[in-house]
């Protein structure tokens, strides 16, 4: 949201470059660059300049007074109700600081987090300030799915020794197991998913058919809270992720702490980059979710120590993030030992043309005739790990004993211990 003239300033000047960016997509297709990638790419700054044109709209609007905001009947509306009412109110920052006896800074402060650390007693003084009207209500009411609070149904003793519930003053297993319903409830409101009827009507599994749903949304929980306690340093923006960015990714898997930096890099662009193994009976390889603020978070569990496996997975959950995930879908699960079409096998064909442009591959002595030396010529060529090729050939051809030497076996959890506690 833009809270002051100057960042209505930067808006303004960002949607034109994204303007004349997509001018210059506009003419001839680059070469080796996968259709479908390269109309993502369109899509995305299509979809960059609708998002600021918004905000720039809104901004104006309630500068010149077309907006009103004068009651909130949710209190989850309230930080953002109380920017709005400040611009509405023809009010500056510091104006606004003035007549709180505080200082501009930390109106800004709170306006960039959006009230995230005011008290309640400041909340209410600031829309007593702007004639901000509260008429929300309080309802305390019974869990009426009881089955969520039954550890039975949860690979409980496992997320016990996962530390999952160390925050909580529970030091061993039997005292957890006694209190197993309020850990499990806490778990839940800690993630954000306070009632236990929370809707995953926006979700995609790629699953077989064996799966506890239960332990699937306790992984997710969790993911949730580790996501929230990461901090990042900037912003996502789709225009991020280009086709010069996602070769810079690749080009790490030839280091020997690739996944690491690859990791580093993910977050350096703005997605949240998570490592949590997969509980007991969910088979997961990873996700890609957005959170509250439509953040995009990459989750993976490293259930395949393979450096092929981790690169194939980190790339299908960067397609979901830039073809799937657009408010019809909140969260993906992925398990890629199963073969799907649809989105899955969009993200399949994203992941893979990224590692080896397909015109390339189509023409590859390596995958014409695969050999230890074809395999590694090919890998030097495209500036990436031989594993990335020795991979490609084992899935395309099912078999999963080829190349053993070539696919980085045991060399991705060693370089995570810490990320996955």
């Amino acid at each position: 949201m833009i809270t002051n003239d100057r960042q209505y300033k930067i808006t303004k000047a960002r949607r034109d470059d994204f303007r004349s960016a997509l001018d210059l997509l506009s003419g001839q297709q680059p070469e080796n660059v996968h259709p479908r990638i390269f109309k993502a790419h369109q899509d995305a700054i299509a979809a960059q300049i609708e998002e600021l044109f918004i905000q720039i709209k809104e901004y104006e609007n309630l500068k010149a007074g077309n907006i009103l905001v004068s009651e909130i009947r949710n209190l989850k509306d309230l930080p953002l109700a109380l920017i709005k009412a400040r611009i509405a109110n023809g009010l500056t920052q510091l104006q606004m600081a003035e007549n709180l006896g505080m200082k501009m800074q930390q109106i800004q402060r709170y306006e960039a987090e959006e009230y995230a650390s005011a008290s309640l007693k400041t909340l209410l003084k600031i829309a007593d300030q702007l004639q901000l009207r509260i008429n929300g209500s309080v309802q305390i009411r019974p869990v009426d799915a009881p089955e969520f609070l039954d550890l039975k149904k949860y690979p409980f003793k496992q997320m016990f020794e996962r530390n999952w519930f160390g925050n909580f003053g529970i030091s061993s297993v039997n005292e957890a197991v006694k209190d197993s319903p309020a850990l499990i409830r806490q778990l839940f409101d800690t993630a954000g998913l306070s009632t236990f009827k929370y809707s995953f009507n926006k979700r995609s599994l790629r699953k077989g058919s064996n799966i506890n749903e239960y332990a699937l949304n306790a992984w997710y929980a969790r993911v949730l809270i580790k996501a929230k306690d990461q901090c990042l340093g900037r912003v996502f923006s789709r225009e991020t992720i280009s086709i010069d960015w996602l070769k810079g990714l690749i080009k790490l898997s030839q280091l020997d702490d690739g996944p690491k930096l690859a990791g580093q890099y993910i977050k350096d662009a703005g997605i949240r980059f998570i490592i949590e193994p997969s509980l007991e009976g969910t088979l997961l390889d990873g996700a890609a979710l957005l959170m509250e603020d439509f953040s995009p978070v990459i989750a993976l569990t490293l259930r395949h120590d393979r450096l092929d496996n981790f690169w194939f997975v980190l790339l299908h959950e960067i397609a979901h993030i830039m073809l799937h995930l657009n408010g019809e879908l909140d969260v993906i699960f992925d398990d890629l030992d199963l073969t799907l079409d649809g989105i899955e096998k969009e993200a399949d064909s994203y992941a893979l043309n990224i590692m080896i442009p397909d015109e390339t591959w189509r023409k590859s002595l390596a995958r014409l005739s695969p050999t230890n030396e074809t395999i590694t010529n090919q890998a030097k060529k495209l500036t990436i790990h031989p594993a990335l090729v020795a991979g490609r050939i084992r899935r395309e051809t099912g078999n999963y004993y080829l190349f053993n030497d070539l696919i980085g076996l045991s060399q991705v959890r060693k370089q995570f211990i810490n990320e996955s506690k």
